[in-house]
C-alpha cells in the first residue's frame, strides 16, 4: 500500500463494511427513514467540515501530505471530509436501527 492512501485505505478499511452490515441488517427500517438516516449526516458532516477548516486554518493540526492523496476541498484533503461525512452516517444509521419500532416510520 502506498503511504498517501493510508489515511484513505484505513478509513475505508474500518467503516464500508460497518456501513454495509447495517444496510445488509436494516435495510427496510433504512428505506423507510431515509430523511432520518441521510439528513443528520448531511448537517453534522458539514459543519464538522467547516469547523475543521477553521482548525487547520489556525495551525491547531495539519496533514501529512505523504499520508493523504493530495486532493483538496479547500485546505481540507477529501479523505478528511469523507471521514466525517461516514462517521456521523455509522452514528446516524446505529441510532435508527436501534431505536424502537414505535419510534420508526413503518
Amino acid at each position: 500500500m502506498k503511504e498517501q492512501t493510508a489515511y484513505l485505505f484505513h478509513m475505508l478499511f474500518w467503516m464500508l463494511p460497518v456501513v454495509l452490515l447495517q444496510w445488509a441488517l436494516a435495510w427496510r427500517v433504512f428505506r423507510r427513514n431515509l430523511k432520518a438516516v441521510f439528513l443528520p449526516p448531511l448537517i453534522i458532516g458539514t459543519y464538522y467540515s467547516l469547523t475543521d477548516v477553521v482548525a487547520v486554518r489556525e495551525g491547531i493540526w495539519y496533514f501529512d501530505p505523504e499520508q493523504i492523496l493530495g486532493v483538496f476541498v479547500g485546505p481540507l484533503p477529501i479523505e478528511e471530509i469523507l471521514f466525517f461525512y461516514l462517521t456521523a452516517l455509522l452514528v446516524s444509521q446505529s441510532f435508527i436501527m436501534f431505536l424502537p419500532e414505535r419510534l420508526r416510520k413503518r
